[in-house]
């Protein structure tokens, strides 16, 4: 497995300082580093080479559209697959290896029947029954690896969250509260229940609930509201069994506009809650803007 990415840190703010690509991209960094990590896991290059070969490549693909300058939402797309790859390849590693041990056990058990049948002893017999077992629960572990594997990719995709520099961020437009108000409608609860279920498959993952407005109304009014709606996105989570301390509010009222609050349409583009998914380490990145 090439070694080229161990550099990429340095290499990266190399190529800034001789007029290459522009300012780092942070998706790409992670991902870079998430690859490394995998690329020198033992574990992974054994069991997983081919699926690390493609998380490669995609890093590679991704690297090409930064130093090419292209589209900053192309390359976070790009870091983004590069990410669910290395993942992929990691999980993979996994299932292979557990078969690997599951096969390994299946000898084992076939010599315990084999004792069974020279001695037929009640001991050999038990045994032959707990290696059973053991290559019951070994199975169940491989099978596990690979749905959450799985299950990961699908979830996302259910989401329909978007990758982003600060990570996944999930958008509930003003569907999801009564003009004014702050109460959920029974319309949103169709995303807070996607959402619960992801926190709760993933308890790793923590999350960053930011409310806006629109500019209608005062900046105090507003700003009260936006908090207010942030807070009752977080009321409805913990209700579904996910710890309150897994989750950060924050309301910016009319602050950070998506769109021109001059216009019906712009202003309910602006009426909008926005979920930051945290990382494997349960960071959430700031808004820096």
């Amino acid at each position: 497995m090439p070694k080229a990415y161990l550099a990429i840190f340095p290499l990266l703010i190399l190529l800034v300082g001789c007029g290459g690509p522009p300012a780092n991209n942070p998706l790409l960094l992670s991902a870079t580093s998430e690859f490394n990590t995998a690329q020198q896991d033992t574990m992974v290059v054994r069991h997983a080479p081919v699926a690390l070969k493609e998380a490669e490549e995609a890093l590679e693909k991704t690297q090409d559209l930064w130093e090419s300058k292209a589209d900053k939402a192309v390359v976070d797309h790009y870091a983004f697959i590069a990410q669910q790859r290395t993942l992929i390849a990691i999980e993979t590693a996994k299932l292979n290896a557990a078969n690997s041990e599951l096969s390994r056990s299946e000898v084992e058990r076939q010599q315990v029947l084999l004792d069974v049948r020279r001695s037929e002893s009640e001991r050999s017999e038990a045994r032959a029954r707990q290696a059973q077992r053991e290559a019951q629960s070994e199975r169940a572990l491989a099978a596990d690896a690979m749905r959450r594997a799985e299950e990961l990719a699908q979830q996302v995709r259910d989401l329909e969250a978007r990758p982003t520099e600060r990570g996944l961020v999930l958008t509930l437009g003003d569907v999801l509260f009564e003009t004014g108000k702050s109460d959920i409608r029974s319309e949103g609860m169709r995303s807070i229940e996607n959402l619960a279920t992801f926190l709760n498959e993933y308890p790793e993952r923590n999350i960053m609930i930011e409310g806006f407005t629109d500019n209608v109304g005062s900046e105090s009014f507003n700003m009260q509201l936006s908090r207010d709606r942030a807070n009752s996105v977080k009321s409805a989570l913990v209700s579904r069994r996910i710890q309150a301390n897994r989750i950060e509010t924050v309301g910016f009222g009319l602050n950070h506009p998506v769109a021109d609050n001059t216009s019906n349409a712009g202003r309910q583009q602006n009426r909008r809650v926005e979920i930051i998914i945290s990382d494997q380490d349960g960071k959430v990145s700031p808004r820096t803007q």
